[in-house]
């Protein structure tokens, strides 16, 4: 087990020891999703994941946490692990701002790993996030990648999801996996909970341009998704 998913695993415990623990609020989720997909693509064969996420906040606006998740750069599988940490305030509108770093680790293939950071404004059901990376996946280009996210109730049993994004190259030239200028990618679902479960099914859709990770198969631009998750 690597040292990035041991500090993911014992974030609980890490944060039980510090003198203000009690001003923590710990919370997580552990999932299984039909295949991994980032962005908008998948980096390898399609299989499935399964996932966990741990968020601590603080009462002060402070927060960190992690996230890993199983799978395959090419035909290489491993885990993607990454960690955040960020400040968050609500203001009087009632919406928050947040601003924060992550560190994003590939266990099969270091030379993919990078770290980005970013700020964004929260609503009860709408979000929106800039992000830019300095060396996206390892390579000497400058990415920034701009996204919005609905939740929004139809019924009291079913919620719709939906989200959108745009990945931009701010450099010159093609990398594996980076569009030469831009890339889009949206995603509309429904999520339906059952005490702390929630079955999430979705439609995914990012145009073909051609530019592939080195290994990544050919796949359609549309694609069907579907999850299992358990919040605690």
């Amino acid at each position: 087990m690597t040292i990035a998913l041991r500090a993911v695993l014992l974030l609980p415990v890490l944060l039980a020891t510090l003198p203000a623990a009690a001003q923590w609020d710990v919370s997580g989720s552990v999932s299984v999703q039909s295949e991994y997909r980032y962005r908008g693509q998948t980096p390898g064969d399609s299989a499935v994941s399964p996932q966990l996420t741990l968020n601590a906040d603080h009462a002060s606006g402070w927060y960190a946490g992690g996230y890993a998740a199983a799978m395959r750069i090419g035909a290489s599988e491993g885990y993607k692990l990454q960690a955040y940490a960020g400040y968050a305030q609500r203001m009087s509108s009632g919406l928050s701002w947040e601003t924060g770093c992550n560190r994003i680790t590939y266990t099969q293939s270091h030379n993919n790993d990078f770290h980005e950071c970013y700020a964004g404004l929260n609503g009860e059901r709408i979000s929106g996030r800039l992000s830019y990376a300095p060396r996206y996946f390892g390579w000497a280009v400058r990415v920034l990648y701009a996204e919005a996210n609905l939740f929004y109730p139809l019924t009291e049993r079913i919620n719709l999801t939906a989200h959108g994004g745009l990945l931009y190259n701010l450099d010159q030239g093609t990398w594996p996996g980076i569009p030469a200028r831009s890339r889009y990618d949206v995603k509309l679902g429904v999520a339906i909970p059952f005490g702390n479960w929630t079955v999430q099914a979705a439609r995914e859709y990012s145009p073909d341009d051609g530019i592939r990770y080195y290994g990544y198969p050919v796949r359609p631009a549309k694609a069907w998704s579907a999850g299992l998750s358990y919040a605690f």
